[in-house]
């Protein structure tokens, strides 16, 4: 029987060499209170993340500003509707803080908002093109569960598989289109972002 170690003695074991790295901690925690203000940013036009962000100095104040940035630019993305592009537009404003090269920025977000506001124009071009097209198979359809059933049957677009289907597939190459260049947008922030004194 004390060949049978518990879980605990392994876990004990497994760990004994295994010291806390202090910068690795200080590191994550920096980039984590960086990252905590982007909500700030988005949510309260105004709010002034240069300040918070001037609190930290030296690798502390990098890590701070570099997970700002990450949380920033995982913002800019393809909104689901048009509520969402000011919100993502928004990115600018905590950007601002960071980047130096406003002239540069603010031509980066308009040309962001034509694309957003372009993706949701093709999105709706789209589902009403594929609504369309599949509106003659759903009353085929409708007209047969009618037959089977004794009872008129609506069948909604988005209730059908195959519409669902080609609803998808299309969604999904419109997206491939679009996270392209919004890659090439993430990449110019980079750009701009590396540019800027720290």
């Amino acid at each position: 029987m004390s060949e049978i170690k518990s879980a605990l003695e392994l876990a004990l074991e497994r760990t004994e060499g295994v010291k806390g790295d202090k910068r690795s901690l200080e590191m994550h925690e920096s980039k984590q209170a960086g990252k905590s203000l982007v909500v700030k940013v988005l949510d309260e036009p105004g709010f002034d993340a240069g300040a918070k962000l001037a609190v930290w100095s030296g690798d502390k104040a990098q890590w701070a500003r570099d997970g700002f940035l990450e949380a920033l630019k995982m913002n800019i993305r393809l909104p689901n509707e048009e509520a969402e592009v000011e919100r993502i537009l928004r990115v600018k404003d905590g950007l601002s803080f960071l980047i130096k090269d406003t002239k540069r920025l603010n031509s980066l977000f308009e040309q962001l908002e034509q694309l957003l506001r372009q993706y949701l124009q093709n999105k709706d071009e789209m589902v009403e093109r594929l609504r369309e097209q599949f509106a003659g198979h759903l009353r085929r359809k409708e007209q047969e569960l009618a037959e089977q059933t004794g009872r008129q049957i609506r069948i909604d677009p988005a209730q059908d598989p195959e519409f669902a289907q080609y609803l998808r597939q299309n969604m999904n190459h419109l997206q491939t289109q679009f996270h392209e260049v919004l890659k090439q947008v993430n990449d110019e922030v980079d750009k701009l972002y590396q540019k800027s004194p720290r």
